[in-house]
């Protein structure tokens, strides 16, 4: 059974919080649109706080205790007044305001929402340490999201200042240490597993896990396929397991990245098994982080094998040396 905390108690719980963190300059220059910004706001904080006691199985429903005493709801309660004060010029020092708000609900919940992000309506965090939303951030509605999960730019430093965040679409549902990384798309329903890396766009209706040594991707209403590995030994690449048909296979960094200087040359396969060479190809060769992987797309799933035994080594020991370029183009395996 679910309880709904009183509208005017919720308002004075509010009206506390927000009196800790802004000073009386603050309250004056917000008084010329407060009543908008108070409304607005309330009725978000309410469809949150509803959202997270109906979905939280560990609030037995009892919103009081959630909006008392869950220091992750204490984050989305302040952007959403943070938010919309970000976003209104008519309010003087607007951007001052906003992010002591924000900064105000990260100190309270380990949580850091850039005040420009945007949000959709009945969000939770829930067990949010450590969670960043970066500031081009779109969120939809009926979105879930756990702790220590980024929603950063694919860069560290010296990102461009125009859409560098992603943007998810409703129901969205993402694990604990997930990161989401880049101006990517993810669709409606999307469940993420924790520890997940996405740097491309994800449909709607997949879910996306980590197994073992597998980041696996698949439409919802495909069956899971069996074992799928990758090693590397005597100078080749090996791929073993049940092989997807028709997919593109490339090389990416730890950070996700193309290593489209390496090209992979099928030299033979059958069943459960493909061979492959490594060649230079005429891709830039970038500063790339270990540990290399190996990423698979197509055919309604999207798999990256993690750090494959010997790949690294093998790409380290081609790296020094100065063989001929060759054309690169994207590999298919046979359907």
């Amino acid at each position: 059974m679910h309880r709904q905390i009183k509208r005017t108690a919720l308002e004075e719980r509010l009206f506390e919080l927000l009196a800790q963190v802004l000073s009386p300059t603050d309250w004056v220059q917000l008084i010329p649109c407060l009543d908008t910004l108070w409304s607005g706001a309330l009725e978000q904080v309410q469809e949150d706080l509803q959202a997270y006691a109906e979905r939280d199985p560990a609030s037995n429903g009892r919103a009081e205790v959630i909006l008392d005493t869950y220091a992750s709801f204490k984050a989305i309660l302040f952007h959403r007044f943070a938010h919309p004060i970000w976003h209104n010029p008519d309010i003087a020092d607007h951007e001052n305001i906003a992010q002591r708000l924000a900064n105000a609900g990260k100190l309270q919940s380990g949580a850091e929402i850039h005040p420009a992000a945007s949000i959709g309506r009945r969000f939770v965090l829930d067990h949010g340490y450590g969670t960043v939303i970066g500031e081009t951030c779109e969120i939809g509605d009926d979105c879930y999201l756990l702790s220590g999960v980024t929603l950063g730019a694919s860069g560290i430093a010296d990102n461009g200042s125009g859409k560098r965040h992603p943007t998810l679409g409703n129901q969205v549902e993402i694990g604990a240490g997930a990161r989401l990384l880049g101006p990517i798309s993810i669709g409606d329903s999307v469940f993420i597993s924790p520890a997940c890396v996405i740097t491309r766009d994800v449909p709607a209706h997949c879910r996306i896990s980590v197994a073992n040594q597998l980041q696996l991707q698949r439409d919802g209403s495909l069956p899971s396929r069996g074992y799928l590995g990758a090693f590397a030994a005597d100078g080749y690449v090996h791929l073993v397991g049940e092989l997807p048909p028709s997919c593109a296979l490339e090389l990416v960094d730890a950070d996700h990245r193309p290593l489209d200087w390496l090209e992979l040359r099928q030299d033979s396969a059958c069943r459960h098994h493909a061979q492959f060479s490594l060649r230079r190809s005429k891709g830039t060769e970038l500063d790339s982080r270990l540990p290399i992987n190996l990423h698979l797309a197509g055919a309604g799933q999207d798999v990256t094998l993690i750090d494959p035994p010997g790949l690294a080594q093998l790409i380290c020991k081609l790296a020094q040396t100065q063989e001929p370029l060759l054309e690169a183009a994207p590999l298919l395996l046979p359907g």
